[in-house]
Formats: C-alpha cells, sequence, structure tokens
C-alpha cells in the first residue's frame, strides 16, 4: 500500500534541556529539521514532544518557542509536553496525530536516536511514513546525510 503524505503530522522529538532551561544543540537542530520539513507540507502541523523541565520550562515549550521566533504559524503546533522518554514520546503524540486528523507521522530525530524512536512509535499504533534524523555523528558527513534524509521520502534514492 501506498504511504499517504497527503497530511502527515511532524513530529519533532525532545532532547534534554540544559539545567538553565535552554536548548541544547542537538534539540535546536531538530527543530530546525523539523521546520525544513514542514516547508513541503504547508497543511500539516508539528507535533513538539518533551517533558522534562528544567528552570521551569520543559523541551516542548522551548521548541515551539523556537518554532515562532523563526515565524512558524502557532496554530500549526501541537504541544506535547509531558513525555519523559521516547516511549512516552509515542504514546502520546500517536493520538494527537490521529486527533488532528493526519494521514501519518513523519519523525523528526537524530541518527542515534533513529532506531529506538521509529520501534517506538509503531508499538504505539503510529503510521510512520518516513523518518528524517538530524546526524549527529561524524560533521563531514552531515550535510550528505541531511541532504538524503531530507529528500528520501519524496524521491527515490535507492
Amino acid at each position: 500500500m501506498a504511504k499517504d503524505f497527503s497530511k502527515p503530522a511532524i513530529v519533532i522529538l525532545g532532547y534534554g534541556l540544559n539545567p538553565n532551561g535552554t536548548m541544547r544543540t542537538i534539540l535546536r537542530r531538530r527543530v530546525l529539521t523539523g521546520l525544513a520539513v514542514a516547508q513541503f507540507f504547508p497543511q500539516s502541523p508539528i507535533i513538539v514532544t518533551g517533558g522534562n523541565p528544567q528552570n521551569g520550562k520543559t523541551e516542548a515549550e522551548q521548541m515551539r518557542n523556537m518554532l515562532q521566533l523563526l515565524g512558524f504559524p502557532p496554530d500549526r503546533i501541537i504541544v506535547e509536553d509531558k513525555a519523559s522518554s521516547t516511549v512516552q514520546n509515542a504514546q502520546f503524540s500517536v493520538p494527537l496525530a490521529k486527533q488532528a486528523g493526519t494521514s501519518g507521522i513523519i519523525l523528526v530525530t537524530s541518527t542515534t536516536h533513529q532506531g529506538r524512536a521509529d520501534g517506538d512509535f509503531a508499538d504505539a499504533g503510529g503510521n510512520l511514513l518516513a523518518t528524517v534524523s538530524y546526524p549527529d555523528g561524524n560533521p563531514t558527513v552531515n550535510v550528505v546525510q541531511f541532504a538524503h534524509d531530507a529528500i528520501s521520502p519524496f524521491v527515490n534514492l535507492g
């Protein structure tokens, strides 16, 4: 069966904040990656998922703030700020994606996290259309890997 990209939910997975409540580089990169994916799907919401408050701020709240700062429409952001693990990211985000009437999920995470995240979202009943991961490995391969990940859902790269 063909995957339905008519209205995917773009789910950005949280990552631990600094003790003062600011975002770590890995999380900022995930947000930028999710924003890039969202440009292909103007009809789609972004779900930001992550609790784990630091200094009174949650991962999801900080991701929402960054998206809005970058001009993303607030009415397309769904905040899930209770999850404290990847399993909970999946368990709490999958129902939100379904309630929003989406056709499935495009997951945004980091390469070293992708395998576990894919499994957790499948276990939670999510219709996983694609995963786009910002490479957190060797910087020399990051640009090539990112370009491949960003376009592979739309073009058959083999």
